[in-house]
């Protein structure tokens, strides 16, 4: 009864969010966002001490006072995120790709497509992910995007349904499958989110210097099918718009040793530590309000 009570009031929340800020010049929309997000970051104790441990990790030798500051800037970029992602849908494709600053990496992802093997592009929730996978599938790219499911089906189909008219086609976590094997095999782009480990199928590398578990997908995909492996993050660089620029690691080698266990193992740490170097670059862009490592807590 309470879980059904809490989506629901998701579910009217985002319906009553997306009426407002459709109707919100941008940088009142903002404006707005940033107050949801500042106030979430006082009134939101767990996400609070989730975030500050976080970074006591992947910003050594920062302040506490500083590190306070990159969570609570964190919590306001997601909430601009949140409105972005409800006006994408009604901007036309050729605005999408003008917000997404990265030509270079759009051609270098082209040449390894001509490989015939597709790309597992691996994120984590962090900028602005959904405008860089628009762009992406305004550029031509097809583009597979795993989700999971809300617990309220009204609120998964008005937010399912906005991303498909972005040009996404929307595969679920829990029918995940043969599905993303044939994307691959299509020579398609498969997307995928690296920073939630699902039961059963967690690898454990180190991040910023700690172990922590993550999926195992990604990689296993990658090495089944011989598609390339890109980890890729898309950053917010302007405060008034939803300006990205492209950030990506093509360097990485999909190579089978024999050895999966292994090469599951070396091809996610390879994975991970492109993410640390994004992160490092753009704290306050990632958005992990969870504990991300298992065990200790920050000072």
């Amino acid at each position: 009864m309470v879980r059904n009570l809490g989506s629901s009031v998701q579910y009217f929340a985002w319906r009553v969010a997306s009426a407002v800020i459709r109707r919100l010049p941008l940088r009142v929309s903002y404006a707005v966002a940033w107050a949801l997000g500042s106030g979430a970051y006082y009134c939101w104790p767990r996400a609070r001490r989730a975030m500050r441990a976080n970074y006591w990790r992947a910003l050594p030798g920062v302040s506490r006072k500083e590190r306070d500051r990159v969570a609570r800037r964190s919590l306001v970029n997601y909430c601009k995120y949140l409105a972005d992602f409800i006006r994408f849908p009604s901007i036309p494709p050729g605005e999408l790709i003008a917000e997404v600053e990265g030509e270079a990496q759009f051609e270098a992802l082209s040449q390894s497509l001509e490989c015939g093997k597709g790309a597992v592009i691996v994120c984590m929730h962090f900028g602005n992910w959904d405008l860089g996978a628009g762009a992406a599938a305004a550029h031509g790219y097809p583009l597979t995007v795993v989700a999971e499911t809300f617990a309220d089906p009204r609120l998964d189909a008005m937010v399912m349904g906005a991303r498909t008219r972005l040009g996404m086609t929307i595969v679920k976590m829990e029918k995940a499958g043969p599905s993303l094997i044939r994307a691959l095999k299509q020579n398609g782009l498969l997307a995928l989110l690296i920073d939630r480990s699902t039961p059963g199928d967690g690898v454990r590398v180190s991040f910023f210097g700690e172990q922590v578990d993550v999926p195992a997908g990604p990689a296993r995909l990658a090495l089944r099918t011989g598609a390339k492996v890109i980890p890729t993050a898309f950053a917010r660089i302007d405060p008034h718009r939803p300006a990205v620029t492209t950030l990506c690691d093509f360097g990485i080698e999909t190579a089978a040793t024999g050895d999966a266990e292994a090469d599951i193992r070396n091809l996610t740490q390879a994975i991970m530590h492109a993410h640390e170097r994004f992160i490092r670059q753009y704290p306050d862009q990632w958005y992990m309000f969870r504990p991300m490592w298992s065990a200790g807590v920050a000072p």
